[in-house]
Parts: C-alpha cells; sequence; structure tokens
C-alpha cells in the first residue's frame, strides 16, 4: 500500500479486504497529521491500530489508541480521526441491520 501512486500523493490509501452484507473490513493507512472530520457510520465500527497512532475525537473526549490496541464504537456515533505519526489500521464494520431484519 505505501509503494502505491495513491499513498505517494494524498493523504491516506485504503484497500477493502472484505465486503459483504454483513461486514466490510478496510486497512487504511493515514500519513502524519492527517485528519478525518466528522465521520459517522450507521453500523458499529471497530478500529485495530496495526502501526502508529491514532487520535479518536468522540463528543467531548479524545481516546488515543497506539499499536496493537483496538476500540469499537457502536452505530451512529459521529467521531473524527487524526494521526501524529504515519498509521495503519483495519477498519471492520459490521452490518447490525441484515442479522435483524431476519427476525
Amino acid at each position: 500500500m505505501k509503494q502505491s501512486y495513491t499513498w505517494a500523493n494524498g493523504e491516506l490509501n485504503a484497500l477493502i479486504l472484505l465486503k459483504s452484507p454483513e461486514k466490510q473490513i478496510i486497512l487504511t493507512a493515514m500519513h502524519e497529521g492527517t485528519e478525518i472530520k466528522s465521520f459517522q457510520s450507521n453500523d458499529s465500527v471497530t478500529v485495530q491500530i496495526i502501526e502508529g497512532r491514532l487520535r479518536f475525537h468522540v463528543r467531548k473526549d479524545i481516546v488515543t489508541l497506539n499499536e496493537g490496541q483496538l476500540m469499537t464504537l457502536d452505530e451512529n456515533i459521529k467521531y473524527s480521526l487524526t494521526t501524529q505519526e504515519e498509521t495503519v489500521f483495519l477498519l471492520t464494520i459490521s452490518n447490525n441491520t441484515s442479522k435483524n431484519a431476519g427476525n
């Protein structure tokens, strides 16, 4: 990923590892100083840091995740992300509605 044109010329690069109706897993690499402002998923989200450090801004709280750590957010929670260094993480988005649709 870090050898690609997208990485060299942008703030981040993402690669979809799995995409199904129930779940998406995305490997994401962000450059130092990158900020993703005000993001909200309708589904639950889990982030696991592979390399680097990522800061989550959730409501009035700031949570810093270091290499090897993970965090889960319930659906419909607004957050933003910032990096202080190059950071690589797995983003897992779990669609809870498809599981409940059959009930």
